[in-house]
């Protein structure tokens, strides 16, 4: 007898299946066996639902920080074979990067450094990663206070690539004005 609620997921008993099939929805780009491989799971592998191992799998696709938005669903369920379906969104791609507040050759400098590029995905860790190689490059150059925003910008029509502008405020160099120093009396 099939069933096809996908609520047999969050139901109440825990009960033991076989993973009968996986399919993956949602990403264009990857092989669906490199995505199913992320996850961990595989067919005639036993699981418990609900359990572990798809909480599991879904938090694997989280670490890898390439998707916005992870569902794990079952299909159908036959017999004691449930069939499941793994539901990705995409992290857009960067279609464009601007940079504001710096000089061309700042931002070639800068460009060398980051791998934000055109048509790379834009993932949290890229954009935390990237604040702290500008705020670090303008820190050995001088610039203590420097700021660093990076924002993306949806483009109308498109959800699979976003503009991005990297802003930054170098504020004033910070300049050593006295260096004082105790205890030395040569």
């Amino acid at each position: 007898e099939e069933n096809n609620s996908p609520v047999i997921l969050y139901s109440a008993t825990p009960k033991k299946y076989e993973i009968g099939g996986i399919k993956v929805e949602g990403v264009k780009n990857y092989e669906d066996y490199v995505l199913i491989g992320l996850s961990g799971l595989s067919v005639g592998q036993t699981v418990t639902v609900p359990g572990d191992d798809i909480t599991a799998a879904v938090k694997r696709y989280w670490r890898h920080g390439l998707f916005s938005d992870v569902r794990i669903e079952a299909e159908k369920i036959v017999g004691d074979k449930i069939y499941l379906k793994i539901i990705l969104a995409q992290r857009p791609r960067i279609a464009n990067i601007q940079y504001q507040g710096i000089k061309k050759s700042e931002r070639e400098d800068l460009e060398a450094k980051l791998g934000l590029v055109k048509g790379s995905q834009i993932t949290p860790n890229l954009v935390d990663r990237a604040k702290i190689v500008i705020k670090r490059h303008f820190d050995d150059k001088g610039f203590k206070n420097a700021e660093v925003n990076i924002m993306e910008r949806p483009i109308e029509g498109d959800k699979e690539q976003v503009n991005v502008d990297v802003i930054i405020d170098k504020k004033e160099k910070v300049k050593v004005n006295q260096i004082t120093i105790d205890g030395n009396n040569v």
